[in-house]
């Protein structure tokens, strides 16, 4: 009995050690599987790849990751498009009206099978990248698709943070910058029109707070809270307007963007020049010129901005802006 006692005792601490062993063990692999409840998404690489392999971002690789239902050997992507959580792939300007000042929207043009253009990756480390996966474009040079915080880990390509971003693609940047303690994407771009060489080109940023995981489309409100206007900010704008004198007024908009940890700072100016049509020689008269400087702010809860544009403040009844 005593034996066999001393025996079933040493049976019994070695099955504890055995617990308590195996409890360890999972203990070790739970940061492996925190992790990929983390990701929004997620998709394996094959075993014999490589983090670091530049394959790991091929650009079928990404539409795979961030688009629902898209097609490899097609590049096609099933209508109405979704992302990888299934959330629509759309956009929502303000109305008119709704904010001091609003821009007409361009017109969808039909999806496309999608190729290398419509992949846009911004490297910020060599295993974390920013990519735009650009689904629609539309006629005014803008283009609409999801925006994700990528991450190449030991097992696969991890969403961190995605939303949907209506911005410009032709040489567009993205970056992630911390303001008021909240990451910000700034995606600036440009589109280009007319005739003329050079062309008639204009750069616009792209602002979106990251709340929680997801890159939100938030407009910039005043102090008091009401809309001023979507977060997209123009760094060139050109207006005219027809004077009864039969003379032309050309207003031109410039403006830069300082990223500091408290805000935005964007430093603007305009001058409002008139001319005579019937003598293109000639040149301009300065009419009006005026320059200003606003601070973006972000926190929490809102992007705000503690005054209107110059552009809206000295653009006259009867002028209108150019576009494309």
């Amino acid at each position: 009995m005593t034996s066999m006692g001393i025996r079933g005792g040493h049976a019994l601490r070695w099955l504890l050690v055995a617990l308590v062993m195996a409890g360890a063990g999972c203990k070790r692999q739970a940061p492996v599987r925190e992790s990929a409840v983390r990701a929004l998404c997620f998709s394996e690489l094959p075993s014999d790849m490589r983090v670091v392999s530049p394959a790991v971002w091929r650009p079928e690789a990404l539409f795979s990751l961030l688009i629902n239902g898209y097609d490899k050997t097609t590049g096609k992507v099933p209508l109405p498009p979704t992302d990888c959580m299934g959330t629509p792939i759309l956009w929502q300007d303000p109305a008119p009206g709704e904010c001091a000042e609003t821009a007409p929207e361009g017109t969808p043009l039909p999806i496309q099978p999608l190729t290398v253009e419509e992949m846009i990756v911004t490297e910020m480390r060599l295993d974390l990248k920013l990519v735009w996966a650009i689904v629609r474009r539309f006629s005014n040079g803008e283009a609409i698709g999801p925006v994700a915080l990528v991450e190449a880990t030991p097992r696969g390509l991890a969403v961190r943070a995605l939303g949907t971003l209506k911005a410009l693609p032709k040489s567009a940047r993205l970056r992630l910058e911390r303001i008021g303690g909240i990451e910000v994407l700034l995606v600036d771009g440009e589109r280009c029109w007319g005739k003329d060489d050079p062309k008639m080109c204009q750069r616009m940023v792209r602002i979106m707070p990251l709340r929680g995981n997801r890159f939100v489309a938030e407009p910039l409100v005043s102090e008091d809270g009401k809309c001023m206007q979507p977060a997209n900010i123009a760094l060139s704008r050109i207006g005219t307007q027809p004077l009864p004198s039969r003379w032309l007024r050309k207003y031109e908009f410039t403006a830069a963007l300082t990223v500091a940890p408290d805000g935005i700072r964007v430093a603007e100016q305009i001058a409002a020049k008139d001319s005579d049509p019937r003598q293109p020689s000639s040149p301009p008269r300065l009419f009006r010129k005026a320059q200003d400087e606003r601070l973006i702010q972000v926190n929490q809860s809102r992007m705000s901005v503690n005054r209107p544009s110059v552009w809206t403040q000295l653009l006259e009844p009867g002028a209108t802006e150019v576009l494309p």
